[in-house]
């Protein structure tokens, strides 16, 4: 009987929160389950604490943290060097990234922003505002895909 008065108020609780969202871009839908689904998560590993359910409360741990901020949680991270699947100094949080190779070519530079030759200051500086708010990492774009673009005008601007 309790599990069924617990899915009765989780539908509840669900039906609101599918309520509250109608009308709402996707990136924002999408960040509200997220963070729902983490509060939610939140409360069942309290729950399962009170209940002395240790280890199914820490897996809940676990996926409230990474829902709520986006990485693994540092209990499930491993150790770099242990030859495990820890986070390496290639990787940022929990994501490989792509080995650096030599510094970027001024031709590669003027393909990322998608310059020709002979491009003036203010014409980098205008793509490089245009192509960085499109992939910046705030709005669902890569640090690798800002990095890129950042660099690209650093070269072509010689810095």
């Amino acid at each position: 009987m309790p599990a069924l008065v617990a899915g009765v108020v989780l539908l509840g609780l669900l039906l609101l929160l599918a309520r509250g969202y109608t009308g709402v871009h996707p990136r924002n839908l999408a960040r509200g389950f997220r963070l729902s689904g983490g509060v939610l998560l939140a409360l069942v590993t309290v729950a399962l604490i009170l209940m002395r359910e240790l280890p199914l409360a820490l897996l809940a741990a676990g996926g409230a943290w990474y829902l709520l901020l986006g990485s693994p949680p540092p209990w499930q991270r491993g150790f770099p060097g242990a030859g495990g699947a820890g986070q390496g100094p290639n990787q940022a949080g929990g994501r490989a990234q792509p080995p650096r190779s030599s510094a970027m070519s001024r031709s590669e530079a003027l393909s990322v922003l998608g310059l020709k030759e002979g491009a003036s200051e203010e014409e980098i500086r205008a793509a490089h505002k245009r192509l960085i708010v499109q992939t910046h990492p705030d709005k669902g774009g890569t640090n690798y895909l800002a990095a890129k673009i950042n660099e690209a005008k650093d070269v072509l601007l010689r810095r």
